[in-house]
């Protein structure tokens, strides 16, 4: 074999496992980023953290520490599963007239208007298919901290006037220390 031959067979060689670890690190980037995707986006009912599971009303009405209201309609509801804590949101629209009733009823020490909702909240209503309850105008919101056996509620709850003599509102609640 002459030595240009074997320069260039060398040289393709070389280039062949160059071509041959970008394609390898490209599988492995590949790979890890699916991985990523899988972590962050569990699928539901999977048990895993972060997976919105499907369960009743009934069972989001226990773990909020609320009871849906009879005449409520639209009822929206979802209970997402986490790595310590468990997160629920719950929506739905009552008659205005029932309102004073419906609020009169909850362990809320004071109320208080709101232009702030928390992303996770926010992110929850979204996922369930609820109205947005930052577009709600005037919002009043106020929560109140249900003592459990292994672990304590906190409940967020907003409420707002419809336009077609409803009143929407929102729960969110999640285990705390």
């Amino acid at each position: 074999m002459s030595p240009a031959t074997a320069s260039r067979t060398r040289w393709r060689l070389l280039v062949g496992v160059l071509v041959a670890l970008v394609a390898l690190s490209a599988a492995a980037v590949g790979g890890l980023y699916w991985l990523d995707d899988r972590f962050r986006h569990p699928e539901p009912d999977s048990g895993r953290p972060g997976a919105w599971m499907s369960v009743e009303a009934n069972e989001v009405s226990l773990f909020t520490r609320m009871a849906i209201p009879a005449q409520a309609d639209d009822i929206r509801w979802g209970y997402q599963k986490g790595f310590q804590d468990d997160f629920a949101v719950l929506a739905f629209r009552i008659p205005q007239a029932g309102l004073d009733a419906f609020q009169g009823r909850l362990h809320v020490s004071s109320w208080s208007e709101s232009k702030y909702i928390e992303s996770v909240d926010l992110n929850g209503f979204q996922h369930i298919g609820a109205p947005d309850p930052s577009n709600a105008s005037p919002l009043l919101c106020g929560g109140y901290i249900s003592p459990g056996t292994a672990k304590n509620v906190a409940t967020r709850i907003c409420v707002a006037p419809r336009p077609d003599g409803t009143s929407q509102v929102w729960v969110s609640a999640f285990h705390t220390p």
